[in-house]
């Protein structure tokens, strides 16, 4: 591989209508956009810390991009390998960034060899990847589809309630995931548990804050299925739960993660204990919308995934290749990430 020119240009996107959670609201959002250039072909990546889990700073990125710049020679032979090490030497403490870089050099290869990066990541990855659907603001996005991430901890439990029956009686096929972004006390989750049993809930994500092992052992009495997110960036105690067999479900945003060799790490470490994983959006524009949904793939499972980018844009940089009523998208015929 033989590189020309690298180019990281800053862009702020709009969200067609404002993300709340329990701990913050997002309207627009800052990301980067990343081109290496070859001599037949543009690798794309994106840049996309999400403010309330990522810790790196726009100036962090920039200075850590003009670092992995300034160890690449210009049109000399470089390997995969050769490149991905030099990301990861520079660019390990920015985590947004060691993604979006591998993404452009993984985008570039899979080019060269005419195949997508899920399936030159693993052959036996998937063609279709399933989405989720999204409850915003009395909204829902994807009507479509029955399983729906609903944020608790925003409104009333009675509200709550209320809008959960309501949405049931629409529909008696309904699933829903709540996410609490680890609002509640254990107490208080325990009894809002007790009002929530009416409905069919795949899992309850991050319900409470500052989790521990014994926490977690104490919720499992429940017979309920546990998800984390949040607690994948606050240190690595998460790793001892999955072993424990304590975490049914990893919900996880592979592009504020780390590099890739760090994303499929954690696969592995689930599949290895049977937690189940579902890849999850930090506002990703087209750009790293595509490279979870290759990430979604490799994990050639049935499960639907909340990386449908309608859910959070109207306009794009770049056309998504499925349509705003889908709840799937087909990537069969992709090349490389699949931004032309």
């Amino acid at each position: 591989m033989i590189i020309q020119s690298l180019e990281l240009t800053a862009q702020t996107l709009k969200l067609n209508k404002t993300l709340l959670n329990s701990k913050n609201e997002y309207s627009e959002k800052e990301n980067f956009i990343i081109k290496i250039i070859t001599q037949n072909h543009i690798g794309y990546g994106e840049v996309s810390p999400l403010n309330g889990f990522s810790q790196e700073t726009s100036q962090q990125i920039n200075w850590n991009f003009q670092s992995f710049i300034q160890s690449v020679k210009l049109h000399s032979q470089y390997s995969l390998k050769e490149l991905l090490n030099l990301v990861e030497i520079h660019c390990h403490d920015t985590p947004s960034l060691h993604f979006g870089l591998d993404t452009a050099l993984y985008d570039l290869k899979c080019k060269k060899e005419r195949k997508s990066i899920s399936q030159f990541l693993n052959h036996n990855s998937k063609t279709h990847v399933n989405f989720s659907s999204l409850y915003n603001q009395k909204l829902i996005r994807n009507n479509n589809c029955n399983t729906i991430k609903y944020k608790i901890g925003i409104n009333s439990i009675t509200d709550d309630v209320l809008t959960l029956s309501s949405l049931t009686k629409k529909n008696k096929n309904i699933k829903f995931r709540l996410d609490a972004n680890r609002c509640y006390t254990v107490s208080d989750f325990e009894k809002l548990l007790i009002k929530f049993k009416q409905f069919n809930i795949e899992y309850y994500e991050d319900p409470i804050a500052d989790l521990t092992l014994s926490l977690l052992q104490r919720l499992k009495k429940h017979d309920i299925n546990i998800a984390i997110d949040e607690s994948l960036y606050n240190g690595d105690d998460y790793k001892l739960w999955i072993k424990n067999n304590l975490i049914d479900y990893v919900i996880l945003k592979p592009s504020i993660y780390g590099g890739y060799k760090q994303n499929l790490k954690l696969l592995s470490l689930c599949n290895k204990y049977h937690t189940q994983c579902i890849i999850s959006s930090a506002l990703e524009g087209p750009i790293g919308n595509m490279a979870t949904i290759h990430f979604a793939a490799i994990l050639n499972s049935n499960n639907r995934h909340g990386i449908n980018i309608h859910n959070f844009y109207n306009q794009f940089l770049f056309k998504p290749i499925y349509d705003i009523n889908k709840n799937n998208v087909d990537i069969n015929n992709v090349i490389g990430l699949g931004i032309k």
